[in-house]
């Protein structure tokens, strides 16, 4: 029963997610991606992904410190400093229970990439992280999401690489 209750608020989680995509008011945008994050931090709590749960809640405050414009390098540093440490403390799940960790310290400092290529380029190394990380924990919902993330983010370089090729 668990697996299809932590399936469908990781679904409705994902849905949200993309939604979001819409949404072009950016006070709108982190309100809702704080209710998908939420979703995401149950989710991960019912199927046992305790590393992906606090990954997530440590997430929650960096958006909300970059919302503010207020994630300087000081900030990256201590919200690093905390994610390692709470994920060595209640990682359950062996390496598997690391990749949130590596995905949300290279997204963390890298998040400031200039350049929207190299930016799809960290979301798809991040995603596909998730993605193991979501699948070994059963949360078939968000890997099926995180695998059309890195899909449709792979379309969009190709499509500016392509546009790139015509303007020249």
């Amino acid at each position: 029963m668990e697996l299809i209750i932590g399936n469908i608020i990781a679904l409705i989680a994902s849905l949200i997610m993309v939604g979001t995509g819409l949404i072009r008011n950016k006070k709108k945008i982190i309100y809702f991606q704080s209710i998908e994050i939420g979703l995401y931090v149950i989710s991960n709590f019912i199927l046992g992904g305790y590393p992906g749960a606090i990954i997530n809640i440590i997430n929650f405050a960096r958006n909300i410190l970059c919302y503010k414009d207020k994630l300087g390098t000081k900030e990256k540093g201590i919200i690093g400093l905390i994610s390692i440490v709470l994920t060595v403390l209640f990682n359950n799940l062996g390496i598997i229970g690391y990749l949130p960790l590596l995905a949300s310290l290279i997204y963390l400092y890298l998040m400031n990439t200039k350049g929207i290529i190299k930016f799809k380029i960290l979301t798809i190394i991040t995603m596909i992280m998730w993605f193991i990380y979501d699948f070994s924990i059963k949360s078939y919902t968000s890997s099926l999401f995180d695998a059309l993330t890195v899909l449709t983010s792979m379309v969009a370089i190709c499509q500016i690489k392509r546009k790139k090729k015509i303007k020249h």
